[in-house]
């Protein structure tokens, strides 16, 4: 093979063929990187859409699982004072029952003892006076006279129980007040308590 020269002339057409050549490749590259950078684009918001679209999910998932745990919350709540309640009441059953049994067991020393807190709780007086039942009266009259008061009998209390009245008040000395002590002292009215 032999080498050949090239005239200048040949040269200009080699070199403008060779420009468009490298015009034609850099409007191809061109292209491409807009191409590129539409897609790149078209991902991006199409990313942020799914993103929103998952936040939103999440949301609302977060927002029922937030719910649920309220409504536990609630119903846990609920049954701890469901369960309150019942130890209050047990235990108010309990007392009841322990005030019963300690003013039927203790009779008259207990009746006795009553009076006193009430003679005590009132301010003296001249004419006061207590109210008990004709099987008590034998035992509070001689207890009554060493006090400066006066005993009657009343037909319509049990035995057990007495008032005590003095011109400052009147005080009920009977189971019945202890036990509607009880239950006020619980919250708990002992007139519309249900029966």
């Amino acid at each position: 093979m032999t080498a050949r020269v090239l005239k200048a002339a040949e040269l200009t057409g080699l070199q403008e063929a060779e420009a468009f050549r490298r015009r034609v490749e850099q409007a191809r590259h061109d292209e491409r990187a807009e191409e590129l950078a539409a897609a790149r684009a078209e991902g991006v918001v199409h990313g942020l859409a799914m993103a929103r679209a998952e936040g939103a999910a999440a949301v609302e998932r977060l927002a029922t699982a937030m719910e649920q745990l309220a409504q536990q919350s609630r119903a846990q709540h609920t049954a701890h004072v469901d369960a309150a309640s019942r130890a209050v009441l047990a235990n108010a059953i309990d007392l009841a029952e322990w005030i019963l049994r300690h003013e039927l067991s203790a009779g008259t020393k207990s009746l006795l003892d009553r009076l006193a807190m009430a003679a005590h709780a009132l301010l003296p007086h001249p004419q006061s006076r207590i109210l008990v039942s004709h099987e008590d009266h034998h035992v509070v009259q001689p207890w009554a006279e060493k006090q400066g008061i006066a005993v009657e009998v009343d037909s319509t209390l049990a035995q057990g129980d007495a008032r005590f009245d003095s011109g400052s008040g009147s005080v009920e000395v009977t189971v019945g007040a202890a036990l509607r002590v009880a239950a006020q002292a619980l919250g708990v009215d002992p007139v519309q308590a249900p029966r």
